[in-house]
């Protein structure tokens, strides 16, 4: 899906051994130590955004990361979405239900009103969501709650008049009056983004997908997403948000930010247990995103469970984590990554997965493969 190129350093460390990339990993680790202290790894299942656009390397900062201004969140470039649930919160709701005893009752039980608050916002039944989180806080405090509560009365606030359109595989929803003319054109790019990314990975949630076209000032009150960022997907509650206010005369951009943010839909059902550097790079290059040269300043280890939250170096991560799927992919096929996904979703973790897939362990690759140097 993507124009054919070839990393050269990467060619040239398969010929020259291990040995200059071990002395390389060592000065790229040590150059970027002190930058590192701004890294946070996000709460496990957080997703970075999709950039608004591919910047280009400038020495001043891309229009799409603008400065920090006072007041201003700390949390670009991270996504404003929630981490996953708790593991016991992975059962059905039922099997929560049968672990506690005959006489508990839903508006009696904290753990049972949680899980009934996450699958009723999974299932885009708010009103219903923010009645139990509010009975489950009464119960006892809880952060996560919190915020969940907070963000349900926005969401209802925003999506109090919007409407419904479902295919096959997508339900999605919109303001009427703003985007009653684009619906179908989302439409048809899903159900393009299911068949092509489907078949790349061979692989097609059985499980509906939900997606929601804000206007810009609804996804900005609903997400306090940065303005730099084209789309969302949410894990706790499996939906794809995307502000398409004007993407009427730019279809090549609505289709690029829906294909990026199917993946991360289509790649949390099939291998949740992804590094997040897997996650972005390929959604990037199922969207056709184009690799801009850069010099590496992060080890791809690093990248497993959260970007760097300082804009440049976010900037960074993304291309990095795009190079490395296509090296990967021109240099062994889509098949090899198939298998790597298929390992992580057996339950190995990414050194044996990767292994199994590629016949070398992921540090041992890691630590021979470079990003092509950045352009002069």
């Amino acid at each position: 899906m993507n124009r054919k190129r070839e990393n050269p350093l990467y060619v040239k460390r398969r010929r020259h051994g291990a040995w200059p990339g071990l002395v390389l990993l060592f000065l790229a680790v040590s150059a970027v130590s002190a930058l590192w202290l701004l890294h946070r790894e996000p709460p496990a299942g957080e997703t970075p955004p999709a950039l608004s656009e591919n910047p280009a390397p400038d020495e001043k900062l891309p229009a799409e990361f603008p400065e920090k201004t006072e007041g201003q969140s700390e949390r670009v470039p991270d996504a404003a979405f929630w981490p996953s649930p708790p593991a016991d919160a992975g059962m059905s709701l039922e099997a929560e239900r049968a672990r506690q005893p005959e006489t508990a009752v839903p508006g009696d039980d904290f753990a049972v009103l949680k899980a009934l608050t996450l699958d009723l916002y999974r299932r885009n039944e708010l009103a219903a969501a923010l009645e139990r989180v509010r009975a489950a806080l009464a119960l006892q405090g809880d952060g996560k709650l919190l915020e969940l509560q907070a963000r349900l009365e926005r969401e209802i606030e925003v999506q109090r008049n919007y409407d419904g359109a479902r295919a096959a595989r997508f339900t999605v929803l919109f303001d009427g009056y703003e985007h009653e003319a684009i619906k179908h054109a989302v439409l048809g790019i899903l159900k393009d983004a299911y068949s092509d990314i489907g078949k790349e990975l061979n692989f097609f949630p059985e499980q509906p997908v939900t997606v929601i076209l804000y206007t810009a000032k609804d996804f900005s009150d609903v997400t306090r997403a940065p303005a730099w960022v084209g789309g969302m997907f949410g894990q706790l509650d499996g939906k794809i948000r995307v502000p398409v206010q004007g993407a009427e005369g730019r279809a090549g951009e609505l289709r690029r930010v829906l294909y990026h943010e199917y993946t991360h839909a289509a790649l949390f059902a099939m291998a949740p247990g992804c590094p997040l550097w897997l996650h972005e790079g390929l959604a990037q290059h199922f969207s056709g995103d184009e690799v801009v040269n850069v010099n590496q300043a992060i080890p791809l280890g690093m990248l497993a469970n959260g970007f760097p939250r300082e804009p440049r170096l976010a900037y960074l991560a993304y291309m990095e984590s795009l190079q490395a799927i296509q090296d990967l992919v021109e240099e062994f096929g889509m098949a090899r990554l198939r298998r790597l996904l298929a390992g992580l979703r057996g339950g190995r973790d990414l050194e044996s997965a990767f292994a199994s897939a590629y016949g070398e362990s992921f540090s041992r690759w890691a630590a021979a493969w470079r990003p092509v140097p950045g352009r002069e």
